[in-house]
């Protein structure tokens, strides 16, 4: 039975990352009732809630039963009183009142509903999981974050921002999206217990995240959040509303975008670059070891436009010459000019960082401000670049527009972080640093909306270390130095610039 769920929820996940619904298509409203309760009745006040509420043209249904409940009544009413249906392959009709009764039901336990026409042909299958608490089970239930990204291409997205700041206790919240291609929106939301269920318009989540088609006009949302023990629960509603998709393509004026960009070193090695690359996107990132003297690029872009690297005019669908590397980061600029009777101009911008042979570290005296507010910076400084703890400069900038949660994900062993999530103190924040005594480059994985990032970092004393520049050209943030006073200083409020 668990077999079949988890095989189930691959399935689930590999059509809802393609837009696709499975419960919307798989039937064809053969049953005209169901409900799950705990006896014969269809009080609301014995009837558990089924997630999402019954439609004859979903499929798939969640029930979350409480500590000590391991039986339930489904009540399931055919269509029309020609067709048959049969509960876990029992028949069940109108001399038992279209009542099934399901004993002994485990976490996980899934009950599947058949609906035959008079031929005995399968017209459809219904399934009901079911979630059973525990009293040792925990009872949080709050949201620890949540948040929406636009699509922006095929496999790309982009954040918009909520109107209202993000707090587990309001429970209510607005955003608008523009107009644009691709009708389609992410929605992440992740609770403070990891062990809570999550469901968005009564779809399980498993990633922290829902992919969504989305109207012109307003689209409602409801979050909810079922604590471990099956019973504890709140309710957050998210309205998105939504501009619709662009007229038509030759309505559009002409960009100037690079349509694609790849970076390979000196050996002929390719040079992985986070984010994945979207012409939407303008800051990437990337690392290299010691050994690797210089890299090249491979840029292209549509017809009309002329493409620049650090002033050096670049040729379309050619790789570029070879740029000599520094240790540390070496900084690309990318300019790309549209001619003709549309002048347009945009820059990107690539941070290729050159790992040092010797690996030398010492603790940063720099000084540092988020938006205008002196903090500490508690960081080492690697090769002229400051790296810092991701908890550090989550605690830092909670509060702002800019805020991050930080987690660990067991399965993956990966540190996953979410942009807009709340983040929870452990208490260990902002510590003073020592003298490093043991430092190598660290190999653990970093996740970002569920992306993995390829982040610069270092393992110094059993902790890892992020370099601060990628870090801000990932969540998008302002970061510059003040010379005069030896001051990095953060602007949640301005997007992230390699000047």
């Amino acid at each position: 039975m668990k077999r079949f769920f988890s095989i189930l929820l691959v399935l689930s996940l590999i059509l809802a990352s393609s837009g696709i619904s499975m419960a919307a298509s798989s039937a064809d409203k053969s049953l005209s009732k169901l409900s799950v309760s705990k006896s014969k009745s269809t009080s609301s006040s014995k009837v558990y809630e089924l997630f999402p509420e019954f439609d004859a043209k979903i499929a798939d249904y969640y029930v979350f039963l409480p500590k000590g409940a391991d039986s339930a009544y489904l009540y399931m009413k055919p269509d029309s009183s020609k067709y048959t249906v049969y509960c876990d392959g029992k028949e069940v009709d109108d001399d038992d009142d279209y009542y099934f009764q399901q004993e002994d039901i485990d976490d996980e336990d899934q009950v599947k509903i058949v609906v035959r026409d008079k031929d005995d042909k399968k017209l459809d299958t219904y399934t009901v999981t079911f979630f059973c608490g525990d009293e040792d089970d925990n009872d949080e239930d709050y949201l620890d974050s949540l948040s929406i990204r636009e699509k922006t291409g095929k496999d790309s997205y982009s954040k918009v921002s909520l109107k209202e700041d993000f707090s587990k206790k309001t429970k209510e919240y607005t955003v608008s999206i523009g107009e644009n291609d691709y009708d389609g929106a992410r929605i992440y939301a992740e609770a403070e217990d990891s062990k809570a269920h999550v469901l968005i318009n009564g779809q399980l989540l498993e990633d922290d995240y829902l992919d969504v088609e989305l109207s012109k006009g307003k689209n409602e949302f409801t979050v909810a959040v079922i604590a471990e023990n099956c019973e504890d629960s709140q309710k957050y509603t998210l309205t998105v509303t939504y501009k619709g998709g662009s007229s038509s393509s030759d309505d559009k004026a002409a960009e100037a975008i690079i349509t694609a960009l790849s970076a390979k070193d000196n050996n002929g090695n390719t040079i992985s670059l986070s984010p994945a690359f979207n012409s939407g996107k303008k800051n990437y990132t990337g690392s290299v070891g010691s050994n690797v003297q210089s890299v090249s690029f491979y840029l292209t872009a549509d017809s009309g436009t002329k493409m620049y690297l650090n002033n050096t005019e670049l040729s379309n669908a050619v790789w570029s010459q070879n740029y000599n590397l520094n240790e540390g980061p070496n900084n690309f600029a990318i300019t790309v000019y549209l001619t003709g009777d549309t002048y347009d101009i945009k820059t990107y911008s690539v941070i290729v960082y050159k790992h040092a042979a010797k690996l030398e570290t010492m603790v940063s005296i720099q000084n540092m401000n988020v938006n205008g507010i002196s903090k500490q910076l508690n960081a080492y400084n690697i090769s002229g670049s400051n790296f810092v703890k991701l908890r550090d400069i989550a605690s830092i900038l909670q509060g702002t527009n800019k805020q991050f949660s930080v987690g660990y994900n067991e399965a993956t062993n990966a540190i996953s972080l979410l942009s807009g999530g709340y983040y929870t103190a452990n208490g260990q924040e902002n510590k003073a640093l020592t003298a490093a005594k043991e430092m190598m480059i660290s190999i653990q994985t970093i996740t970002l909306d569920n992306q993995v990032m390829g982040m610069t970092s270092y393992n110094i004393d059993g902790s890892n270390y992020v370099m601060l520049r990628d870090l801000a050209l990932l969540l998008n943030f302002g970061l510059s130095y003040n010379s005069a006073t030896d001051t990095i200083q953060i602007t949640t409020s301005s997007n992230y610039s390699l000047n």
